[in-house]
């Protein structure tokens, strides 16, 4: 017996290695935490407005320690590499970073913060103006009534698609500009407090070539950039998961989100396919970003490449090529590596007025199938509200909206949104 599990575990081994040899090797990037001065506005909750020396650290906006601190009204001393940050009978304890997310780093002698740990604590929201260089950290509050968490019941998955950092692209009107990003993380915080867990596909670089447009948030510091990783930051601790929608999710001339990059009809030759696959998962890691998952734009994909996102990823967004399981959450080892496919039987939201999603998780319920679909975020954008009153940030997710309603639906028939495991 003890032969047979050897022999097992030799032949599982040699399997692993024969399959990663094809292909081009993933080198997790090294900590290199990148910074770059820049000046902002920033107004504090308490009617304080300062133009501040801050750093982009990885892209994040990061404030002086002591100013921010007092300014939200609070204390913050450090002992031993430990910095205490206390207010109103709380603190929280954070170090220098040493991963490629900040939380606390030294510049030139001096202490910075990320705004997402700061506003975190203080229970504020950010949120800024492009134009005139401003960042706002206001409180935050739901005008709506208090939300009530869905009950347990059976596993669903819900995908937010094509999140994307095309804000800055002057050349077409964008779907992700300062003001919906807001939105994006009031999304966030509506599914949350629902106690409800969510997949965000995220295109990691957006690229408009048109208007010679290539926005890569691993290298590119600005203020704009800096927003969209604090709402990815928000979303990777409040229930979200986050997953690479390919590189660019377009080849050639066509703008992201709209294009495919793999598939049968790709212009990229096989290295070029592992290239950008490795490149996209790189990209993120230098941000701090654990990718979860990689889904082919448009689904498409050929067996072939496949399996080769099989071997740098453990979950793949997308029906498996068996007919048997295509509708089913199952997984493969044919890489020498157990790799799970998560596929959408309800489908998608395809417009404002789309209903049919609702038809399509009651068939998905009936047929007994795996219950997943997607929805674009920029489809409820008008049934989100957000103003300032007083140095508070007010939002409201009307209950009117498509994604309030689909939340409802499934809840109804006995299931909740989570991780895949």
């Amino acid at each position: 017996m003890k032969k047979i599990i050897i022999l097992l575990i030799v032949s599982i081994l040699s399997v692993q290695s024969i399959y990663a040899a094809q292909y081009l090797p993933y080198t997790e990037p090294a900590v290199n935490m990148q910074l770059k001065n820049t000046e902002v506005m920033v107004n504090y909750k308490n009617e304080k407005t300062v133009r501040t020396k801050a750093v982009f650290c990885n892209g994040r906006l990061c404030l002086p320690l002591d100013e921010a601190v007092e300014n939200l009204g609070g204390k913050q001393r450090m002992t031993s590499n430990v910095y205490t940050i206390s207010t109103e009978g709380k603190r929280t304890f954070l170090g220098l970073s040493t991963g490629n997310r900040p939380e606390i780093v030294i510049y030139n002698g001096k202490e910075y913060i990320s705004v997402y740990e700061l506003t975190e604590f203080f229970d504020c929201s950010l949120s800024i103006d492009v134009l005139k260089n401003r960042a706002d950290i206001l409180s935050c509050r739901c005008s709506g009534p208090a939300t009530v968490k869905s009950p347990g019941g059976e596993k669903a998955f819900l995908r937010l698609e094509d999140i994307m950092a095309d804000g800055m692209d002057t050349g077409l009107e964008p779907k992700y500009t300062a003001d919906m990003l807001e939105k994006l993380k009031f999304t966030a915080q509506y599914l949350y407090e629902r106690g409800q867990e969510y997949y965000v596909a995220w295109v990691p670089v957006y690229a408009d070539p048109n208007h010679e447009y290539w926005n890569d948030l691993s290298k590119d510091f600005n203020l704009y950039n800096s927003y969209f990783l604090y709402v990815l930051d928000y979303i990777s601790e409040h229930g979200g998961h986050i997953g690479l929608h390919g590189y660019t999710h377009q080849y050639g001339d066509i703008i992201s989100g709209e294009g495919w990059e793999w598939g049968k009809n790709t212009p990229y030759g096989y290295a070029d396919q592992q290239k950008r696959m490795v490149l996209a998962k790189q990209t993120a890691a230098k941000l701090g970003i654990n990718a979860e998952f990689f889904e082919f734009p448009h689904y498409g994909a050929t067996d072939a490449q496949l399996i080769m996102a099989e071997n740098y990823f453990d979950a793949i967004y997308q029906s498996f090529p068996r007919s048997d399981v295509k509708d089913i959450l199952t997984y493969t080892c044919r890489s020498g590596k157990t790799v799970y496919y998560i596929p959408t039987p309800a489908g998608y939201v395809k417009n404002t007025e789309d209903n049919g999603i609702f038809d399509e998780i009651d068939n998905t319920h009936n047929k007994g199938v795996t219950m997943s679909l997607y929805y674009h975020p920029v489809l409820d954008k008008d049934k989100i509200s957000v103003v300032t009153n007083e140095n508070e940030r007010v939002w409201y997710y009307s209950p009117n909206g498509i994604l309030p309603k689909i939340v409802d639906k499934i809840t109804t028939l006995g299931y909740k949104f989570t991780a895949f495991k």
